[in-house]
């Protein structure tokens, strides 16, 4: 049974309508006929008579009824009229509802076969499966030939230039030296510029602390002396009230 869709969607299937390949398929199997032009010619009558029995078909199919009922004629006239000349066309179409019999025969036997063995043996299980994570490399694929794909995109990469680090270091200002050696001096009342200066990270501070010296004994509030050239420097603070010798 071939089935006839109605306007709300659904597919429905009737006993009054049988597609015209069924039905000549019908036919000849209960005849038990191979598919042949004898058979069909053998069954011609009978299918007419079944298309005029029909009150109605669909008119979608009717144009394919009609088609195959005339290639039946065809057929038997050929088989009462042995001497009958056929043109190239009718004869292609002889051929070709051969073949469509014999194709709709092999797809219906294997809807019979299919139908029996389905739902006898369940080949997957209801519900959802859950997704298991298959790695499937291609063949080519080796520890070479992704160390040559990573080298190649390293190499490929944009190379970030590395620019020069420059750091500014806090310096200490004269005015900050002459604070701490005017309050170290006033503490020992006498220094060592070699104590007051060995603290110093860097060279420029040594400098800067030489700087601060003669700035306070320019004013006046330490006193400096060197015995010796290139020997160490004393400092004296020259505001205490203690007597100096």
């Amino acid at each position: 049974m071939e089935p006839h869709t109605t306007h709300a969607g659904f597919s429905v299937q009737t006993p009054a309508y049988q597609g015209p390949l069924e039905l000549l398929l019908d036919l000849i199997e209960q005849r038990k006929l191979l598919v042949n032009d004898i058979a069909l010619a053998d069954v011609t009558d009978e299918y007419i008579q079944h298309v005029r029995s029909q009150a109605s078909f669909p008119m979608e199919a009717v144009a394919n009824f009609i088609q195959i009922a005339a290639t039946l004629l065809l057929i038997k006239s050929k088989s009462l009229i042995p001497d009958l000349t056929l043109t190239e066309e009718e004869q292609e179409d002889i051929k070709d509802l051969e073949l469509r019999l014999k194709q709709y025969e092999q797809i219906r036997e294997a809807a019979r076969t299919l139908s029996r063995l389905f739902g006898r043996q369940v080949m997957l299980a209801r519900g959802e499966k859950p997704t298991e994570p298959i790695f499937a490399p291609s063949k080519d694929l080796s520890p070479e030939s992704l160390a040559s794909a990573l080298s190649d995109l390293l190499a490929a990469l944009e190379k970030k230039e590395k620019l020069p680090e420059v750091r500014v270091r806090p310096m200490i200002t004269i005015e900050e030296m002459m604070g701490k050696l005017a309050e170290r001096v006033a503490h020992t009342m006498t220094l060592s510029f070699k104590e007051f200066s060995a603290g110093a990270k860097e060279k420029v501070e040594v400098i800067v602390s030489f700087l601060a010296l003669l700035e306070l004994v320019k004013q006046g509030a330490i006193d400096a002396a060197q015995h010796e050239q290139f020997a160490d420097i004393r400092l004296t603070n020259t505001q205490a009230s203690i007597p100096r010798y």
